[in-house]
Formats: C-alpha cells, structure tokens, sequence
C-alpha cells in the first residue's frame, strides 16, 4: 500500500503473455537506455533527486538467468521512462525479492505502476511524478491510490475492506456496474480492487495497464481488477485531463524485480476488454435514426416555441419530443453543438400534452443529474453523447467519457418518450445523428 503520508495513485493489471503484433520492448536488457531513475527521501538524507543513486537503489541486474530491473527498495523512488505515451497497453512481468525496508518490515511487500505522469519529479510524497497508480502489493493488486492531486471516477459497491498495516481504516471496493464515484484529493485517495489474486511465492506475474482517453482498465495475470475513469487534475480553478504521460515502477521500501517491459499504441480498447470500459451499445448496428426524413413527421411541438431541420441539423425553442413511442430499455446516441449551458435532452416522459414543463418533471434529464465532470469540447466543435437506461438505471457518457449514473433510481418512469428541450436565454442547441436503440 502506498503509505498514509504519501500521494500515490496505483494501477496494478496483469494478463499472461501473448504474442500480439506493435508491442514495442522498453529495456534492452543491458542498461537504462530509455529510463531515467528519481531517488527520493530517504531515513538519513533528502531526496537526491534525478539520476543521482549512490546507494543502487535502481540498477540492471540478473535473476533466473535473463537479465531485469533490479529495485532494492530501502530509499523510495521510481524508474521513470523518458518518452511519454498516450492510447497504450503497457505490460511487466514481476517478481518480489525478499527485503522490506523501514515501516514496511513484516508488512507486505508493496510497489506500483505509475501511470500518465506529469510534472515534476517528487510531487508525490517526495518521490513520484503527478499520476495515476496501479498498485503491485501483496494482498493488494490493483488499487487506486492518487498521486499528487489526480482524480478519477469509479464504479464502487457497499463493501469496503482495511489494508493489514491499517485495519481500523476501511477503503471502498471497486464493483463493475456500481456507484460511479469520484476519488482524489476531495472525495479520498484510495479504491481497493475486486478480485485480489494472490501469486504463489517465488513466481513472475504479469501486471498490465490498459489506457484509452483517460480510462484505466487494471489486469493481473489475465484478470481485470479495477477500471478507473476520467483521469485528471485541477489546476488554475479547471480541471486538466490527463490522457498522455510517462510511466514510472514504483521503489517504496520493498525489493521487487521488474522484466520485460513493453508497450504497444492502440485506438480502442482490445476486444476482449472492451465490455469492462465502454457503453453497452457496441458500434451503430440496430440504430434507428430519428432524425432522417422517414421519421421527421414523428416528431412533434409540445406548448410555444419551434424546432426546424436542416441539413439534418436540427435547432429551435420549447420542447420538441418523439411521440411515435415510448421506449423502456434503450441507448440513445447523437450529437450536440452548445452555446450555453444544459443541452436539454430529456428522456422517459410520459406524454407532455400541451404543458412542455413536465417533460423534465416526470422524465430525466441525464445532463442535470450532477455528472462527474463535464468534458465539453471547445466552442465549434460537436458533443457526442449516450444514454442508456436499463431498468432504472440510466448512464450519460459524455464525448467517450462516462460521467454519471443514476442506480435504481425510484423516481425515474419505466419507460417514456424522448425530446428535445431548449427555453428561451440558454442560447442555441443544434442537434444531428440522433439514433436510437432498443434493449430487452
């Protein structure tokens, strides 16, 4: 774990080796060619800083006969590649050695993947680069801890468990399809994993990071432990994401041995993790399009005011709603170009009659139930969003980012039509590629 006076954000992820074409190795297997090593604080010195470790803390060595990194561990640091990455599957093999150092004595062995970092060396409890962790410790792989300032979101259940050296201090779990939370300087620094695998004694283990448009997916030894969303930091009263950087392999005062390092670029999620990170809509297949000429005459004014279309774009004031209709399950996908302020999309409402009010009464609307964060694209630039609603439960992803989800939420209907809402002074919403799709 990473300890209570530091920052650390770990991402701990691990899938067995397997020959896949891109992968790019980051150690040669002789010298540091390509890394840069950071030594922090230690019990009788101050951080010595860049590529300064008297002590060899960071060196190249050799174990079971094939050459690896080699971290003692009794001074707290990292390795540090010189190059950034951005859209990459990263994957490590490690294997504990047998020293602990300090207050980790007896305790378990502990380490990290540190990734997307930014800034200056040391931010992070004297030690690391702003980022965000994946945990390598024993009882522990794959748990979130944030480093310097970073914040995520993440899905969360009712459990929450202790780390051994802390027992009376609880963490929540990470749970596919649970609570989407935010967790960072303000809302705590730490998720623990689900499941935690334990390696035997003695073994290599492969720990990945699967990281697309600030998204995190955590693997070890081919199982998924942990998915973080929305990487970030506040700086200057905004919030920057954080979707490129370096990587770091965490010193803190346990010996580890790191080998194989390699990386490769991607443009989407590998398929077969696919489902653990993005919407449940898949690609465009089954997609009704309501925008289109065949289903314009569907759509109808409800009280003052007047939509029009053109050029498939469609603009205006009031409530303008598909009445064809209602729909239970469903994901519904387009594209909004803002002026100002909510851009009034407005699903589950029954039939308005002439009182365009109750539309966002009685229904929901995804964008102003709190989302996590808010990642519009510049002024000129189109939005794509997605709404899916199954059951009670309705999810807003927000240009590729998942910012919201309301849970078995008591007041949203069972099902309803959909619109489109604008009133007067929040200036001009355009709309287009409006799709539908229905769910069992």
């Amino acid at each position: 774990m990473v300890m209570r006076w530091i920052a650390a954000v770990v991402l701990l992820a691990g899938a067995g080796p397997q020959e896949s074409s891109g992968w790019k190795p980051l150690f040669n297997g002789k010298d540091l060619d390509g890394w840069e090593v950071y030594v922090g604080p230690g019990k009788d010195h101050p951080a010595r800083g860049l590529n300064n470790d008297p002590d060899g803390v960071f060196t190249v060595g050799e174990i079971d006969g094939a050459p690896a990194m080699h971290i003692t561990g009794q001074t707290i640091g990292a390795f540090t590649t010189k190059e950034e990455f951005d859209n990459f599957h990263f994957r490590v093999e490690f294997r504990w050695g047998e020293r602990t150092w300090g207050g980790r004595k007896g305790l378990p062995k502990d380490s990290g993947i540190f990734y997307y970092c930014v800034g200056p060396h040391g931010a992070g409890g004297g030690a690391w680069m702003k980022s965000v962790q994946a945990n390598i410790m024993e009882e522990d792989y794959g748990s979130f801890w944030g480093v310097a300032g970073s914040i995520i979101d993440v899905e969360l259940g009712d459990e929450r468990t202790a780390y051994r050296e802390d027992p009376k201090h609880a963490y929540p779990v990470y749970r596919k399809g649970g609570r989407l939370t935010t967790r960072g300087p303000s809302g705590g620094d730490a998720v623990r994993p689900t499941p935690i695998p334990e390696p035997k004694p003695g073994s290599w283990n492969v720990a990945e990071v699967i990281a697309f448009n600030g998204t995190g997916i955590h693997v070890f030894n081919g199982q998924v432990t942990l998915v973080l969303r929305n990487a970030r930091y506040a700086a200057g009263g905004k919030l920057v994401p954080m979707k490129k950087g370096k990587i770091q392999l965490q010193s803190e005062l346990a010996e580890i041995w790191y080998r194989k390092p390699e990386i490769r670029a991607i443009q989407s999620f590998p398929a077969e993790y696919r489902d653990w990170a993005e919407g449940p809509g898949g690609g465009d297949e089954g997609f009704t399009r309501l925008l289109d000429d065949a289903h314009l005459k569907n759509w109808v004014q409800c009280g003052p005011g007047k939509f029009e279309v053109k050029d498939g774009v469609a603009a205006g004031i009031g409530l303008w709603w598909y009445k064809a209709k209602p729909f239970r399950n469903f994901v519904l996908r387009g594209e909004f170009l803002q002026e100002a302020g909510d851009p009034g999309i407005v699903v589950r409402f029954p039939d308005p009659g002439d009182q365009p009010g109750g539309a966002a009464k009685q229904g929901a609307d995804p964008f102003s139930r709190e989302p996590t964060w808010l990642p519009f694209r510049p002024p000129g630039e189109w939005n794509t969003y997605e709404i899916a609603a199954s059951g009670r439960t309705v999810d807003l992803r927000l240009n590729g980012h998942l910012i919201s989800r309301a849970i078995d939420d008591p007041k949203l209907p069972a099902e309803g039509h959909v619109g489109l809402q604008n009133t007067t002074g929040s200036g001009t919403t355009r709309h287009r590629n409006v799709r539908i799709k229905e769910l069992p």
